[in-house]
């Protein structure tokens, strides 16, 4: 982060919000039950900026939508990422997973990441700024990400400058993990498990992410929020009718799923009108006419409560 930041700043006004830890396998995962506090700190490279006890996408959501609410960023980059994130890695990726959340915020967004591994030197964070800015000087490259929309997943091989071979527009591969569950236990006999687990090797399939890597090549992969496996649409609609049967008998009467309903004679179900107190002695019964009153969940189950009763009692004032 350094390394880019201070690249950036040479260019831009850049404003630094980032995890106070290290947030490895966070996700799009966001702090819900928790506050999350937040210190401004000097970086190594001189730059100001916001250190958050929080996840990425916690930082970018905090970046946006206060500490940049009256100057929004023409642009949102997320990384330089410790190490590749390339096949799956992006399921589990705090970097691209902040990267996305920029662009759900309407922003056009970049994942940057070094294809290095922890403890083995050198570590080439220069190179991964260098292509960064040059990416970042042509805006015709990255435009319409947020029309698409998608994110640009940028991963740099870790090689000096001068040995990047070029840019390759790739898709994402497939990377295998050697993921392991390790139980142990406390001194006094409590269970605790310890997850971790070695990648494999990068997809040498040409065209994807892994390959570029392995090539010295810059891989850049379009990425977009939508996760649904077009392919299986069609199958899935002409097959949804053996779900349809054996549900249809479960529920009996009660499920249509696409027949045309006969309600049952008799079947009608009778609904007392609301009564609402107006007073300890008091009541008031309510039109007789049906009124229905619509909740839209908004977050928290008392935010959904709060909401809910703040329809009824807008209902009942008329």
């Amino acid at each position: 982060m350094n390394a880019v930041g201070a690249a950036l700043a040479a260019t831009y006004d850049v404003t630094v919000v980032a995890p106070e830890g290290n947030q490895s396998g966070s996700s799009h995962s966001l702090t819900l039950g928790d506050i999350l506090p937040i210190r401004e700190v000097t970086m190594p490279c001189g730059l100001k900026g916001f250190a958050l006890r929080g996840t990425p996408t916690d930082c970018v959501l905090v970046a946006l939508l206060d500490v940049m609410k009256d100057n929004p960023p023409d642009i949102v980059i997320s990384g330089c990422n410790h190490g590749p994130n390339v096949g799956v890695d992006v399921l589990y990726s705090g970097t691209v997973s902040a990267a996305l959340e920029g662009l759900r915020q309407g922003h056009p967004s970049i994942a940057v990441s070094l294809d290095m591994v922890h403890g083995v030197e050198p570590h080439h964070f220069e190179t991964a700024a260098a292509v960064l800015m040059e990416i970042l000087a042509e805006p015709a490259f990255y435009a319409d990400l947020v029309k698409a929309p998608a994110i640009l997943n940028v991963n740099v091989p870790n090689v000096p400058l001068s040995d990047v071979k070029g840019v390759m527009i790739t898709k994402q591969g497939f990377r295998a993990y050697e993921n392991f569950v390790e139980k142990q236990f406390s001194p006094r006999g409590r269970a605790y498990y310890w997850i971790a687990g070695n990648s494999g090797p990068h997809d040498a399939k040409p065209g994807s992410d892994g390959y570029a890597l392995i090539s010295d090549y810059v891989s850049v992969t379009p990425i977009n929020l939508d996760l649904t496996c077009d392919e299986l649409l069609k199958p899935l609609e002409a097959r949804k009718g053996l779900v349809e049967k054996r549900l249809a008998v479960v529920t009996g009467a009660r499920g249509t799923f696409g027949r045309s309903a006969t309600p049952a004679v008799g079947a009608r179900r009778s609904v007392k009108a609301p009564v609402v107190a107006t007073s300890p002695n008091s009541a008031l019964k309510a039109p007789s006419a049906p009124t229905r009153v619509a909740s839209h969940y908004t977050g928290s189950g008392s935010e959904a409560k709060a909401a809910s009763a703040t329809g009824v009692r807008k209902k009942l004032k008329r």
